[in-house]
């Protein structure tokens, strides 16, 4: 999702080589090359055709569910691979990975400069060891911690917010949590935010999200209003009464000081919900 939308920003102005791993490619891009970034070898080979002098690695096992049910798995999509992406980046290709607001667990400090994390899970466990990858081997290096929402290409995907949008477009029942809280942006403006960071030449640790945090039925309520579906339609849920395999933390509202200290400022999660509309599929 994060990787298609990249592609369709960056690819007018910049040459734009997309890794996948399906048959054919679903977005615009300059070249594209289907692989499983697992193979080492064969990664290596495509880094020694192209040269990358930017590469943002944005794929990863994002299921907390799969993560928790395989480490395994978790350990080899979110940790060997991003160890080996990071060992490919020399000093010339600056790395931008991908991470996710789950690396801070639970925590009164949703800050960058919070150095005590502790991931609740095993997806944000192994994100956190991607980061610590990164900046073992990787000098010129840009984390950005986010939580995403967006549209996708494949047919057979769907994101939570897409699940919201077609419920209540065909006038489905739905119930959203309303004691989980966390601070969305739509994958298109994380995208030009990540490009002005690239061009600022930021080096380090960031959060990227909404300024305003909101919940899960917060976020529902505002997409019904903005589409115009019935918002009578969402009901407010618990995520404690919901029978996970992998722990939640109730609390993600992501720290955003630092970003808006250099002039970065992110949209507030309801302007994303409104581009998100705008670019809504035909």
């Amino acid at each position: 999702m994060l990787g298609s939308a990249l592609c369709q920003l960056y690819h007018n102005k910049h040459k734009v080589h997309a890794f996948h791993r399906d048959k054919e490619c679903f977005t615009a891009c300059s070249a594209d090359y289907s692989l499983d970034l697992t193979d080492t070898s064969k990664v290596d080979d495509v880094f020694n055709q192209i040269y990358p002098d930017l590469v943002i690695h944005c794929a990863s096992l994002i299921s907390l569910e799969r993560c928790e049910q395989n480490p395994d798995l978790a350990i080899s999509a979110n940790v060997s691979v991003t160890e080996n992406i990071a060992k490919l980046c020399s000093a010339e290709t600056k790395l931008v990975y991908i991470s996710t607001d789950q690396v801070y667990g639970e925590t009164a400090d949703y800050s960058e400069a919070n150095e005590a994390l502790q991931p609740v899970n095993q997806y944000g466990k192994t994100k956190l060891l991607g980061e610590q990858k990164v900046q073992d081997l990787c000098s010129n290096h840009l984390i950005v911690r986010t939580n995403i929402f967006g549209w996708n290409v494949k047919p057979d995907r769907i994101s939570s917010a897409e699940w919201i949008y077609n419920s209540l477009r065909n006038g489905q029942k739905i119930t959203l949590f309303n004691d989980y809280t966390f601070s969305p942006i739509y994958t298109k403006y994380l995208g030009e935010i990540i490009m002005r960071l690239v061009d600022m030449d930021f080096t380090g640790v960031i959060n990227v999200g909404s300024p305003t945090p909101c919940s899960k039925c917060d976020f529902g309520q505002q997409l019904a209003e903005i589409f115009g579906f019935n918002q009578s339609l969402i009901s407010k849920g618990s995520m404690k009464q919901h029978p996970f395999s992998a722990k939640r933390n109730p609390k993600l509202d992501l720290k955003v000081q630092k970003i808006n200290d250099i002039s970065l400022s992110p949209p507030d999660y309801r302007k994303s919900i409104d581009k998100f509309s705008q670019d809504k599929p035909q």
